[in-house]
Parts: C-alpha cells; sequence; structure tokens
C-alpha cells in the first residue's frame, strides 16, 4: 500500500517576489534582462558542434547566462532543502496531466523531452524564452514580448485543450 505523504511548498508570492526581485536586480546590475534560452545555448555549445552555437550570443561560452543555469536547479534544491517537509523526488507534474501521460516512466521521460525540445525550437523562432519575454520584456513594455507571451499563453491553452479533448 502506498502512504500519501502531505507536501508543503513555499507560497506563490514568495517565489513571484524572489522572480521580480531577482529580474531587476539582474537588469540593475548587468543590463541585461533575465531570460534562459540563451543560456540554455551557451551549455549546448559544450555538447554541440553545430555553428549556431559558436556564433552570436553563443560566442563567450563561458558567460552569466551559463552559471544563471546552472543555478537555476540548484536553486531548487536550496528551495526544497530549507521547505518544511519531506523531500519527494518525482516526474509527476499533477495529477491531471498524469492521467494523459503514459505511465511507464521511460515513455513519460519521452514524451517530456519531446515537449522541451518544442519550448525550445518555439523560443528560438520568437527570439527569446518565456521568461525572457513574459517576465522581463512585459515588465519592460516591450511590444514583441507581450506578442511573444501572448503567442505562448494562446498557444499552451490550445495545446492542453486539445491533449485533453484526444486523452482525457
Amino acid at each position: 500500500m502506498v502512504e500519501m505523504t502531505e507536501v508543503i511548498v513555499w507560497s506563490g508570492w514568495v517565489g513571484g517576489l524572489a522572480v521580480g526581485m531577482y529580474a531587476l536586480f539582474q537588469l540593475y546590475v548587468t543590463g541585461k534582462p533575465l531570460g534562459v534560452s540563451t543560456g540554455y545555448g551557451n551549455v549546448c555549445s559544450f555538447v554541440s558542434k553545430a555553428d549556431f552555437f559558436r556564433q552570436g550570443d553563443y560566442e563567450e561560452r563561458n558567460s552569466w547566462r551559463l552559471w544563471f543555469i546552472i543555478g537555476l536547479p540548484l536553486g531548487g534544491l536550496l528551495a526544497a532543502l530549507t521547505s518544511p517537509g519531506e523531500i519527494v523526488a518525482s516526474f509527476s507534474v499533477g495529477q491531471m496531466y498524469d492521467s494523459v501521460l503514459p505511465q511507464a516512466l521511460w515513455a513519460k521521460g519521452l514524451v517530456l523531452m519531446f515537449g522541451g525540445v518544442l519550448i525550445g525550437y518555439g523560443s528560438r523562432m520568437a527570439n527569446g524564452c518565456t521568461s525572457g519575454h513574459a517576465i522581463a520584456g512585459i515588465s519592460l513594455l516591450n511590444p514583441p514580448s507581450v506578442l511573444a507571451a501572448a503567442g505562448f499563453f494562446v498557444g499552451g491553452v490550445i495545446m492542453v485543450q486539445l491533449l485533453f479533448g484526444l486523452f482525457g
């Protein structure tokens, strides 16, 4: 029999305040807006031989954005270690999604990896990721970021409706 444990998480307003404060701090200190996709490209430059990852924003492989990307999972670990309650590692993305995703761990991982690739492709097409456009771009009142973020949200709503319409 599986024992259910209560999961205790940080309040959403704490995370939102922390992200907002960091975005302002980063813009003030570096003059660069918050974003993740360029740092992901820096990580890719270490494992890919593609010329794309050797030019433009990716020319400097050991950039601050690389360290930002490395810090994201470390920040998640710090949050988990400082939160009350038991740390539970899981590939679950919520009960609703678990009902439509494959049950086999390898298949669930494959679907989630494919989704990540699509998100990466879309962020390159939009010239930035959701965090860069939706958090930093909108806060700077950048019209292309408002349009890109609207596209991310509309695309997400459409895909969720299709996903649950077909499999839910």
